[in-house]
């Protein structure tokens, strides 16, 4: 008897507790060579890059950068908007031109009106030192094949690469296979699958007129990929379980968003 009373809460604990499911994405892939990118990218998308500085040697009043190790600094760049930061490049040891090509390439949502603030610093173990804190606006209107060039009060020189948002092709959503069904996790903001009405937290119940809860183990995620490239209908349910309705979707382009952890370049 006692054992049974010591049994109870854990099963009671283990029905309570949800069930995990892998989250499954379509293949999101560089765009077809020669295919037309329709939409264009929104005019407030930029992808963004600190491409690389030249930094005098010696600070305004005459000393070395570093005074341990090599007398060159260890900078690393930040780009702030509206005093949120939003990229920030690793540190790159010791040297007056770095380039920083480990950093994130990525788009970011930067609107005409938005407040920009580049900044290099030089990394030190107390504190960091600056070496460029400048200002600047409308960083969309100079999007393009030129980069935009940076003269700091240091004496220092910044270049970044401003280019209207890059392109990836895909789907743009995130699923999971659950017991009975499947359930809509992800939607990329400038994908095919936002532009077509999918939501996060709607339930796929049908794919090409097959209803999933009776697919084999492997056959719904088989149909999404195989049928990508030349349009598949879903029949698609909200997810306070009304208002079912036909969506067919078909690979297009995506603009990543930095935040949505999609690789460019």
């Amino acid at each position: 008897m006692k054992a049974s009373v010591l049994l109870l809460p854990l099963a009671l604990s283990s029905v309570a507790c949800g069930a995990v499911f892998p989250e499954i994405a379509p293949p999101v892939k560089a765009p077809p060579a020669g295919r037309a990118l329709e939409p264009a990218p929104p005019s407030d998308l930029l992808y963004v890059v600190v491409a690389r500085a030249e930094i005098p040697e010696r600070t305004r009043d005459g000393r070395q950068w570093d005074s341990m190790g090599g007398a060159a600094p260890d900078p690393f760049a930040k780009i702030l908007v509206n005093d949120k930061e939003i990229l920030q490049t690793p540190v790159q040891s010791d040297t007056l031109k770095p380039t920083w090509r480990d950093q994130k390439r990525a788009n970011y949502k930067i609107s005409p009106e938005a407040r920009i603030r580049v900044e290099v610093w030089d990394a030190n173990t107390l504190n960091n030192h600056p070496i460029c804190l400048k200002n600047l606006r409308n960083l969309p209107e100079q999007a393009g094949p030129n980069p935009v060039e940076i003269v700091c009060d240091s004496g220092a020189h910044v270049t970044l690469t401003v280019e209207p948002a890059h392109p990836r092709w895909g789907l743009g959503f995130s699923y999971e296979l659950r017991t009975i069904g499947i359930g809509i996790t992800r939607v990329m903001k400038y994908s095919p699958a936002k532009r077509a009405g999918l939501e996060p937290g709607e339930e796929i119940l049908e794919i090409g007129g097959k209803r999933v809860a009776k697919m084999e183990e492997g056959e719904a995620q088989s149909l999404i990929n195989a049928n990508a490239q030349t349009g598949i209908e879903l029949l698609v349910r909200r997810a306070d379980k009304t208002n079912e309705r036909k969506v067919t979707l078909m690979e297009g382009v995506i603009y990543p968003v930095s935040d949505e952890d999609v690789p460019l370049d």
